[in-house]
């Protein structure tokens, strides 16, 4: 279809006709056309861009209008919520206020059962019936019990129950007297300097074997640790009555270094309460072990006036007697 320019107007025209009485050759009568189509396609364009903002106007409000409308409709159910937001915030101080009660009085609980008795006796110190040595407590210089028929008696069951598990456990060392031990201390200080001594040997008077209550299971050599000897006297030794006295971890606590090999009889109830604790005796007791107290060791770490009795009277497992009488045969 062929298309000419009159007076600004295009017309279509089967024939090649001349313009204002100019006749064109071939090649400009194509050029004219080729360009009119162009136009023609620009105009289409430019329509249907027109048409397709239109439609993204319209779109765009009639998303506005649903949403309005949405809004609206929501505004009308939040209406009693917020009609008795007052009241629901009454009910939340109210639980707030129940809650903040039972905190304190679960904190006030808490606070009672961290509360220790500390008695003493003959130089020696109980802590809730359990007589404690360590850095802060010591022992008079002629407390001499000798092993402990009790303790001795749980440790031969406690091997017999290993050996049926093919694990072999002996005692390497056992009661020490406060002269023994002055030696053996005496020793270690010489040999590394006191600071050193103190990190792995207790001074006389300080040492738990003094109390005859206490061994050395099969070696005092840190390979012991991570053995299967080792490992299954920290799995069962509760069961008997024993703690790992030295646990790993608990150096500050203890003041000494991790000791597998250490266990020391409480008696099956309270070694197996401190074990499911998952503290070390001092941290159960709540008292300190650290020479820079022990001059102060007979009113203890512990103020006595600010502490209340409730162990009830006697020790178990039939190494002590009552409030007043002390055995003194283990």
């Amino acid at each position: 279809m062929d298309e000419h320019i009159n007076n600004g107007n295009t017309t279509e025209n089967t024939d090649k006709q001349p313009y204002n009485n100019y006749d064109y050759s071939d090649e400009e009568y194509e050029r004219m056309r080729i360009e009119m189509e162009k136009r023609r396609a620009e105009r289409r364009a430019r329509e249907h861009r027109r048409v397709m903002k239109n439609r993204i106007i319209a779109i765009a409000i009639l998303l506005v209008i649903i949403f309005v409308i949405v809004k609206a409709c929501g505004g009308k159910s939040d209406n009693k919520p917020a009609a008795d937001s007052s009241s629901q915030t009454e009910s939340t101080k109210q639980a707030e206020a129940k809650t903040t009660t039972k905190k304190k009085t679960s904190d006030n609980s808490k606070a009672e059962e961290t509360k220790h008795k500390i008695e003493q006796s003959n130089g020696m110190t109980f802590v809730d019936g359990i007589l404690i040595v360590n850095k802060t407590y010591s022992l008079p210089s002629d407390y001499a019990p000798g092993v402990s028929t009790i303790a001795q008696n749980a440790f031969d069951e406690m091997a017999a129950a290993a050996a049926q598990d093919g694990i072999t456990l002996f005692v390497n060392s056992s009661y020490r007297s406060y002269q023994d031990q002055e030696s053996l201390y005496n020793s270690y200080a010489a040999e590394r300097g006191t600071e050193a001594a103190d990190e792995v040997s207790s001074r006389p008077g300080h040492s738990e074997h003094q109390t005859g209550l206490t061994f050395d299971v099969n070696t005092t050599e840190d390979s012991f640790a991570g053995t299967p000897e080792a490992n299954w006297l920290a799995e069962h030794c509760a069961e008997y009555g024993f703690i790992i006295r030295y646990p790993e971890g608990k150096e500050d606590k203890t003041g000494y270094v991790y000791e597998p090999w250490h266990i020391r009889y409480l008696g099956k109830e309270k070694a197996e309460a401190v074990t499911k604790s998952g503290l070390c005796l001092e941290e159960y007791l709540g008292v300190t072990s650290d020479y820079k107290y022990a001059e102060d060791q007979n009113s203890s770490s512990l103020n006595t006036s600010d502490t209340q009795s409730s162990q009830a009277d006697g020790y178990t497992d039939g190494y002590y007697q009552d409030n007043t009488n002390y055995d003194y045969q283990y």
